[in-house]
């Protein structure tokens, strides 16, 4: 086991908060942001209210779906700048701030503890550099992956801390869906074909028997599924 501890700071549906944020009027409502991708349009995001609704789903299957949605063409130059002046409020509290995907940042917690009196007081600061009506989640543990999952499992404005002994991780991971690992959508469907849809199933295979099937992706998820993640944190460098 690590002993360096990470935390994740999500924002969900960032896109649809940073809307609700310029048109009051949206919120609550079923929204859909649409991107297109040469000549096809797809969903970018979605509100809790367009239900049925999900990201990279095209948009004719979308508006079936749900026909009373608000359609939005995406911002994303403006969904980019409200997420960078969230990563650059943590950079006050951290020097280690890894910027991943919109809404996502990793944070290094090493020292911090010893300034702020304590690991909840971090926490809590983190919470804090978020806008309250973004409702951000934290989750803290060893890795990368593992904090996303703590963040991406708790309630909005809440922090999950996951177990730093292996029986503990194993257990919090185990009831997962496969649907959380960063996997190709064919490699996904391919798993649930074969009866696998959480990561404990996927763990309890021999690793060759998933590398055979889905390549170095495949032990990658693997390893995911076990707890492992030893990628090191990738401080975000703002473009000149």
């Amino acid at each position: 086991m690590t002993d360096r501890s990470i935390a994740c700071i999500l924002v969900t549906h960032l896109p649809v908060k940073a809307e609700a944020r310029r048109l009051p009027h949206l919120r609550g409502k079923p929204v859909i942001i649409t991107e297109s991708y040469g000549s096809k349009d797809l969903v970018l995001d979605n509100s809790p209210e367009a239900q049925g609704v999900g990201a990279g789903m095209p948009l004719a299957e979308a508006v079936a779906r749900c026909k009373d949605a608000s359609l939005i063409q995406a911002d994303v130059p403006y969904y980019n700048g409200t997420f960078d002046k969230l990563v650059r409020a943590l950079e006050l509290r951290s020097p280690m701030v890894e910027k991943a995907g919109l809404g996502c940042a990793y944070v290094g917690l090493e020292g911090l503890e010893l300034m702020y009196g304590g690991e909840a007081r971090v926490v809590a600061s983190l919470l804090q550099a978020a806008p309250q009506e973004f409702n951000p989640r934290v989750g803290v543990a060893g890795g990368k992956f593992p904090a996303y999952l703590a963040a991406v499992t708790t309630k909005g404005g809440r922090a999950t801390r996951v177990p730093r002994d292996a029986a503990g991780l194993s257990a919090f991971l185990s009831k997962l869906s496969i649907g959380l690992l960063p996997l190709p959508w064919a490699n996904k469907t391919r798993l649930h074909r074969f009866g696998i849809h959480t990561l404990g199933q996927l763990s309890a295979l021999p690793v060759g028997a998933v590398q055979a099937q889905l390549g170095t992706t495949g032990r990658r998820a693997w390893e995911l599924a076990n707890g492992v993640d030893n990628n090191p944190l990738i401080p975000y460098q703002p473009q000149q």
